[in-house]
């Protein structure tokens, strides 16, 4: 067998995780005769031999007889049985392999593995596989069969293309994210906007968020002694190292409230109209500091901001052009003005 063969091969536990779910999901939905579980179609979604499928439904049934003893459901008769007209393998009652299996149901584990998807665009390198090897590895086989059948149906059926992602390291990324499930203190080089060259921090990484499409951490630095939040793109973030100590996360530190003071200091309300043309860019998503808006009968939109950072919303208003106009405050509208102006005079044809 060719090396990448043996990397792809299930284990038997993951082969018998998969069974269980393919029959699972038949025996709730048999109206489906896409979702029918044949010993063939086994053999070929797992790409082993029948007489492997074979072995594989003897032990879960095994795997089952434990669960009826642990549960005294031993009197309830075989729970997995064969349709000899439907040709197809189901349960008979309900199953509940939650604890062997990962405590992961058909719906949950695919709802993880869209959000490795969404993890993974933000580099354009297989983040996914790095997020679940680490589940895998460190919490205890949470996703569990990461190479099952059911990825791919995901991957076929749902992509992301997010306009603007921030750039991470594939590397330091998967480092930031370990960290976070086992509490461990990272030691980084790290420059800030203010500055020129990077300094080396030691920081306890307490949540990962993703802010307007970019990654922040927010971590304790024993620089500053304080909590921060620390870009992660390769232009900030140049080293990541994961360091052999633990610590505890304040059992009073909530990310939302960190994140509303650190955006709050010195806001102003900002109200806009923006024309019927450019309106669905408003209505259409969810905006960070969006306090009110309403739809017009021509078909314009008038929407309250509350801005903390007047620069970058600056930029978000000129990108509507003349689709938007300030409404209030006068000096913001003024400000806008002047940025137009100043834009004009660079475009003056030559």
């Amino acid at each position: 067998m060719k090396s990448a063969d043996k990397k792809n091969k299930l284990s038997e536990l993951e082969r018998v995780r998969e069974i269980h779910r393919l029959i699972k999901r038949y025996t709730d939905h048999p109206y489906n005769e896409t979702f029918r579980v044949t010993q063939e179609k086994l053999a070929e979604a797992l790409h082993v031999s029948d007489r492997q499928i074979r072995r594989d439904l003897d032990v879960l049934r095994g795997r089952i007889d434990e669960r009826d003893v642990d549960f005294q459901k031993r009197g309830e008769g075989e729970a997995l049985d064969y349709d000899y007209e439907k040709r197809s393998f189901y349960y008979k009652r309900p199953v509940d392999l939650s604890v062997w299996y990962g405590r992961l149901d058909d719906e949950e584990l695919g709802s993880l593995l869209v959000a490795q998807q969404a993890l993974a665009v933000f580099s354009g390198m297989p983040l996914a596989k790095h997020v679940s090897d680490m589940f895998e590895e460190d919490a205890g086989g949470m996703v569990g069969n990461h190479r099952s059948v059911l990825r791919e149906e995901i991957t076929k059926s749902v992509s992301f293309y997010p306009d603007g992602a921030g750039k991470v390291d594939e590397t330091h990324f998967a480092i930031i994210f370990r960290a976070l499930l086992m509490s461990q203190q990272v030691e980084v080089s790290y420059r800030s906007k203010a500055s020129a060259a990077p300094k080396t921090r030691v920081l306890l990484p307490y949540h990962l968020c993703c802010f307007k499409h970019q990654w922040r951490l927010i971590a304790y630095d024993s620089l500053s002694q304080e909590i921060r939040d620390f870009v992660v793109t390769p232009r900030r973030l140049f080293s990541v190292k994961l360091l052999n100590r633990t610590f505890r996360r304040p059992a009073n530190f909530n990310a939302h409230e960190h994140l509303s003071r650190h955006k709050d200091t010195k806001t102003q309300s900002v109200k806009l109209r923006v024309a019927r043309e450019g309106a669905h860019h408003v209505l259409e998503r969810n905006w960070y500091g969006l306090v009110a808006c309403q739809e017009l009968p021509d078909g314009s939109v008038e929407a309250t901001f509350k801005v903390g950072d007047e620069g970058e919303f600056m930029r978000f208003v000129l990108a509507f052009g003349q689709d938007c106009e300030v409404l209030e405050p006068a000096a913001f509208r003024e400000k806008i003005h002047a940025e137009a102006r100043a834009v004009l005079g660079q475009t003056k044809p030559c």
